[in-house]
């Protein structure tokens, strides 16, 4: 046996000497023959073959013809074979292709399936277009932006707009949300979405991806709005206590003229933005974990799905580079985006979440948008996709409410009577609860809740407790300032939309002085000095739901005030009383 391995590994070992002297024959390959057809103006057309440095062609048997064209002229009756010709040593010309013959008026197979050889989105037979033109449009945190304001449109316009382009044949509109769409304003936040969701049905969306603010009455609100919803929601990364959720899912597929649009949504890495009283047990996966579920989700689209286009739309976006232009394109890194994700795997990409206003394009060429928010701008996408050759280009736009909501454009009823059926008696909170004498800022207004809060825990828990302080995560929202005038209860609203309970908290004296009393994190109203604190006492504070339930503040939930009674509310009644009256 011994033996027989010698002889073998001989055998091999000249072998290898052969090969590396050029004695053993190499194995050609050859080009494939080329993909001809002829059009009904006679003009015979093939593909391109790679690798190939000319063609030959061969008309009725005549002599050979080289040329670099990929089109010859026809007469009527001719007939044309085609080969291409290899530049490559070891690689062989192609054989010559199926004869054609060119027929004057002939008229083609009316079940001839359409090709496209020289790719000019023609069909080669018929002269047909085999070019679809899609056009996406996307919505990023609006926010709840329903009505008319002094500052902004509201949704009446738009609708009148979309509507208007769906009437139009030349194009096939594709309508998308990128989340954060119904927390916000009184009109959308007293009914927990349902106002945005049925308009959303209304004016069409092909699907919403989740963002954090969807999250903000917790789970309970978001199942019957999926139920509301005629579209789906996405978001392939999300889990509670590691199952998936049964309120989203991971994509979904729309046809357009037998385009098949593959759609994944994903959240962002905001988890931390949830209140902490719904976020338990809840998980976004992000980073590698989320682009490993992204390939895999494109891939099945396109192999199980047979998927032509592949949209991502997901609750993150840039923030840290400058912008050049409305519809520039800005290359620039993007550390919040494993942009590998492009490399093959999706072909267009809505973002949001940053509030940001952008065109980028990524080093493998596929475009990224955000339309900054709250119904500002909307992002938009032009494709003009090739059926027969799957090739495609993509022209980017961001379109300003000059376009959509100008004043030419009328109301769409729809929105008025969607708004009736939630608000019947008109809407209460645009009552005038008060006068404020001068604008106030942000710092104005999160440094007077924060004494607000002091004083309000003082009234209902002071005889008990002994209270040192008031404030929390305080900040403003849009328009980010009150103005001088009169004030209503839905302008504080949009300022501070959110669901926070006013909590009476337990806190060490160690996480008072590290996490409030020397921090610039919160905004706080103390009547207690640093020096004063023992960190092994405890301590009684007033914050909010959202403060008290971040894990790292350590602060234990004594009570809180009755369902209801957020900082918009205790703001309310300061001005009413007059006090930013003078």
């Amino acid at each position: 046996m011994k033996r027989i391995y010698r002889v073998i590994s001989l055998i091999i070992s000249v072998m290898l000497l052969w090969a590396a002297a050029g004695c053993l024959p190499v194995k050609e390959t050859k080009l494939p023959a080329p993909e001809a057809a002829i059009g009904r103006d006679g003009v015979a057309v093939w593909g391109e073959v790679d690798g190939a440095i000319y063609y030959i062609y061969v008309i009725d048997g005549g002599a050979e013809k080289p040329t670099t064209e990929r089109r010859v002229p026809l007469s009527d009756g001719q007939t044309i074979r085609v080969k291409a010709v290899s530049g490559k040593e070891g690689v062989a010309d192609s054989e010559f292709s199926e004869p054609l013959t060119y027929r004057v008026g002939a008229a083609p197979d009316p079940d001839h399936a359409h090709t496209d050889v020289n790719s000019d989105g023609v069909c080669d037979q018929c002269g047909e277009s085999v070019i679809v033109e899609l056009s996406f449009y996307a919505v990023n945190d609006l926010h709840g932006k329903f009505m008319d304001s002094d500052t902004q449109p509201g949704v009446d316009e738009f609708t009148t707009y979309m509507k208007g382009l769906y009437a139009d044949p030349a194009r096939e509109e594709i309508l998308l949300s990128s989340g954060d769409m119904w927390q916000g304003t009184v009109e959308s936040s007293t009914n927990r979405g349902k106002l945005m969701t049925e308009w959303m049905n209304e004016v069409g969306f092909a699907a919403m991806t989740l963002g954090n603010h969807e999250f903000d009455w917790g789970a309970d609100v978001l199942k019957p709005n999926s139920e509301l919803a005629e579209f789906p929601f996405l978001a392939i990364n999300v889990t509670q206590n590691g199952a998936p959720v049964d309120y989203c899912r991971a994509s979904t597929v729309v046809e357009r003229h037998g385009v098949k649009i593959g759609i994944i949504g994903a959240i962002g890495d905001c988890l931390g933005s949830i209140s902490g009283e719904f976020s338990a047990g809840l998980s976004f996966a992000t980073d590698s974990r989320l682009t490993a579920l992204v390939k895999d989700e494109a891939t099945r689209l396109r192999t199980e799905e047979d998927c032509d286009f592949i949209v991502y739309s997901i609750h993150d976006g840039g923030s840290d580079f400058s912008y050049a232009g409305v519809n520039s394109v800005v290359n620039a890194d993007m550390p919040y985006y494993d942009s590998a994700l492009s490399d093959g795997y999706v072909d267009l990409v809505f973002e949001g979440h940053t509030h940001t206003r952008y065109i980028l394009k990524d080093e493998y060429g596929v475009y990224h948008l955000q339309g900054g928010s709250e119904n500002r701008y909307l992002s938009s996408a032009a494709v003009s996709f090739n059926t027969v050759t799957g090739r495609y280009t993509v022209a980017p736009s961001l379109i300003g409410t000059g376009v959509y909501a100008k004043d030419s454009i009328e109301d769409d009823p729809s929105v008025e009577a969607l708004f009736g059926k939630y608000f019947p008696d008109e809407n209460p909170y645009t009552d005038v609860i008060g006068r404020n004498a001068r604008r106030r800022d942000e710092d104005d207004i999160c440094n007077t809740l924060a004494e607000l809060y002091y004083k309000k825990g003082k009234e209902v828990w002071g005889a008990e407790y002994p209270i040192v302080l008031g404030g929390g995560y305080l900040n403003t929202r849009n328009p980010y300032s009150l103005s001088a005038g009169e004030v209503t209860y839905a302008d504080l609203f949009s300022l501070l939309p959110f669901d926070n309970a006013i909590v009476l908290g337990k806190i060490k004296g160690s996480d008072l002085k590290s996490r409030f009393l020397s921090s610039r994190s919160y905004v706080i109203y103390t009547t207690i000095k640093t020096a004063e604190v023992d960190a092994s006492k405890d301590y009684y504070i007033i914050v909010d739901s959202y403060t008290s339930t971040y894990r790292s503040n350590r602060i234990s939930e004594v009570a809180r005030l009755g369902a209801d009674t957020y900082a918009r509310d205790l703001l309310a009644d300061y001005i009413a009383s007059g006090e930013w009256a003078r």
